[in-house]
């Protein structure tokens, strides 16, 4: 799992959602993201990941068929432009099923205020399990409030986790996002009714955002199938982890929103910088090349989020 979970100024200069000026584009993102920020005020981002939203009228109509075809393609695709894409050599397609509930208000008060929950339950044989995995996220349009953002975990086991999120942005560019995060297992009962309240026992953050304690949260869920067949291989880095997801309103129904994602972990934007330039040239040449004809149309209004193109959340302004 990539560590430390927004927004980064792309350049020098411009406001945390704004894009690239003319000119720019041309200039590596990481290197954009340097420029705006010069060390140490990103030290404690410490992982990448790389995100491609894709149409599922554009690939096969099941997740098992749209998770071959779509692999078969980026290999192709990867080795075309001279990239290592290596397979797992046992059941590489194998699909796994898992909800994302995220739980706001009607109107979204805690996305307005900067924050996201989601619980992630796992399924065994088509059955949930009775524990989730809960995550709080900041995720506001200003770089030094999500950096600041103390995320504690109180009472219970935790970890936290921010990274740099790498998507495409409107008009074909690239553009980089923050999100910082912890995260926790808990047995799902012991959240009682899912109010503001029942988080804040554990996160006492969610309880100074002006909001009632008996706040209820309201549940968006979507059901996710899972493939995670092999690695891109970068240099100075371990393989990276592929995922491939599909998202469904309900299970077994059909997908409306698929994605491709890989990334890194225990890496900054200011060292290994040969391996940031390859993942961003995977994402470009690769993805957002050779694929172009699978992607989700308005993939550049959400930055690669599968979240906030299902909360109808784009990430600039």
């Amino acid at each position: 799992m990539i560590k430390r979970l927004v927004t980064l100024l792309l350049i020098a200069g411009l406001s945390n959602s704004g894009w690239a000026v003319a000119g720019e584009e041309a200039k590596p993102l990481y290197l954009r993201q340097i420029q705006a920020h010069p060390a140490p005020k990103l030290d404690d981002v410490a992982g990448r990941e790389y995100k491609f939203l894709i149409d599922p009228a554009k690939t096969k109509d099941t997740p098992a068929a749209a998770f071959k075809d779509l692999w078969t393609k980026v290999q192709a695709a990867a080795a075309k432009h001279g990239f290592t894409v290596t397979e797992k050599e046992k059941n590489p397609l194998k699909v796994e099923m898992t909800t994302k509930e995220y739980l706001d208000t009607p109107e979204q008060a805690l996305w307005k205020k900067g924050y996201l929950i989601r619980i992630t339950t796992k399924y065994k044989a088509g059955i949930a399990e009775g524990s989730g995995k809960v995550t709080v996220k900041a995720i506001f349009e200003n770089l030094d409030k999500t950096l600041a953002a103390p995320l504690t975990v109180v009472g219970i086991k935790s970890e936290s986790e921010c990274q740099d999120n790498v998507g495409m942005a409107a008009g074909g560019a690239l553009n980089g996002y923050v999100e910082k995060g912890a995260s926790f297992s808990i047995t799902l009962s012991d959240l009682g009714r899912m109010t503001l309240g029942d988080f804040g026992k554990y996160i006492p953050e969610l309880l100074t955002l002006g909001l009632p304690a008996d706040t209820k949260l309201v549940s968006n869920k979507a059901y996710s199938y899972r493939a995670r067949p092999g690695y891109v291989v970068l240099p100075g880095t371990e393989p990276c982890g592929v995922s491939m997801e599909g998202w469904a309103l309900k299970e077994d129904g059909p997908i409306f929103l698929y994605d491709f994602s890989y990334g890194y972990e225990d890496l900054t934007l200011y060292e290994n910088a040969e391996t940031h330039q390859a993942g961003e040239r995977f994402m470009t040449k690769v993805l957002m090349g050779e694929l172009a004809g699978v992607a989700l149309p308005d993939d550049g209004k959400w930055g690669g989020s599968k979240v906030r193109a299902f909360m109808k959340r784009p990430i600039s302004k």
